[in-house]
């Protein structure tokens, strides 16, 4: 990657993913010692809308889709797919690898352009934004369901944005496994997509031949509206 300084998780730094890594992708190496934590969220999503789940007219929003896998995935099979995301490169390459879902530049910020208008059924999010919790008064049909996975075990705003507008948490799941990054470039990558520059010296005192062991984690939540 260009190693020119952006401001880490700017529209700047998601753009420069896009065009060097293709999509929103995690530009370190890494090696689990189990099972990809980010399955839990994958599981509930399919449990919803997968293979032999009756969906058809199921509407769904998907808050920052990235380059679009999970509405390539998933969008033919419902009844409506609109996803957002603010980074211009990720919307153009989500309109082509999800010609089925209906993509849109937005921040969760402002006036709900047209497209994005409900109501939803479900809303998910992939590590996507938080603000849109916010939005889900708007958004959202009666007896609709929120489902977010975020890249930490603590998303703390989470909790406390769906309490503020009413909903109710069915669940929560904080998954932590094993894993090692193998360079010490890996791990300046990754400190500086976490925010946690003051880890960078755990590699000089603990890493080892096979680089250094850390954990990857994840929190999944899902909530209803009950209204």
């Amino acid at each position: 990657m260009n190693t020119e300084p952006l401001k880490p998780h700017s529209r700047e730094w998601y753009a420069r993913l896009a065009r060097e890594l293709g999509g929103y992708r995690h530009p370190w190496a890494r090696v689990l010692d189990g099972p990809d934590p980010e399955l839990t969220f994958d599981a509930l999503l399919t449990e919803r809308l997968g293979p032999g789940v009756r969906v058809p007219a199921v509407r769904v929003l998907e808050a920052g889709c990235g380059h679009g896998p999970d509405a390539a995935r998933f969008a033919s099979g419902v009844g409506r797919w609109a996803a957002f995301d603010m980074v211009p490169e990720l919307v153009a390459q989500a309109r082509v690898n999800a010609p089925h879902a209906d993509i849109h530049e937005w921040n969760a910020k402002g006036e709900v352009p047209p497209g994005l208008r409900g109501p939803f059924d479900l809303i998910v999010s992939r590590r996507g934004p938080t603000s849109v919790i916010l939005r889900l008064p708007e958004l959202a049909a009666p007896g609709a369901e929120f489902l977010y996975v975020g890249p930490r075990l603590d998303v703390p705003q989470v909790p406390g944005r769906l309490a503020a507008v009413g909903w109710e948490v069915r669940g929560e799941w904080r998954i932590s496994v094993r894993a090692r990054v193998p360079t010490r470039a890996d791990w300046v990558t990754r400190c500086e997509w976490m925010n946690a520059p003051e880890r960078l010296p755990e590699w000089d005192v603990h890493a080892g031949p096979d680089g250094l062991p850390y954990r990857e984690e994840r929190y999944v939540v899902l909530a209803s509206n009950l209204s």
